[in-house]
C-alpha cells in the first residue's frame, strides 16, 4: 500500500464535511442523552413506570453521552489534521 492510499481523509473538501457531519452527530447523541435524562427524572418524580424504569432512562442517558464522545474525537482528528495541512503549507 502506498501513502496515499493510507490518508484516512481524500482533500481539505472532505476534512471540512467530516467535520461538519461528526458535530450534527454529536449534537443529536447529546439531545437525545438530555431527553432520556429528561424522561428519567420526570418518571422518578411521578412515580411512574414511563415504559422503562427510571433507572434505565437515566442509565440510556448514560450512554447516549458516552456514545456523543466518538463524534467528538473524531472532529478533533479531523481539526487537527486540518491544521496539519495548513502548517505544511506554511
Amino acid at each position: 500500500m502506498s501513502y496515499s492510499e493510507n490518508k484516512p481523509f481524500k482533500d481539505r473538501e472532505h476534512i471540512l464535511w467530516e467535520i461538519g457531519y461528526c458535530g450534527k452527530a454529536s449534537s443529536y447523541f447529546t439531545v437525545l442523552s438530555l431527553v432520556f435524562m429528561v424522561v428519567g427524572i420526570i418518571s422518578d418524580l411521578l412515580n411512574m413506570k414511563l415504559g422503562l424504569t427510571a433507572t434505565s432512562w437515566l442509565l440510556l442517558a448514560v450512554v447516549g453521552g458516552v456514545l456523543s464522545l466518538a463524534p467528538l474525537l473524531h472532529m478533533l482528528t479531523a481539526k487537527h489534521l486540518l491544521g496539519m495541512e495548513v502548517i505544511k503549507k506554511d
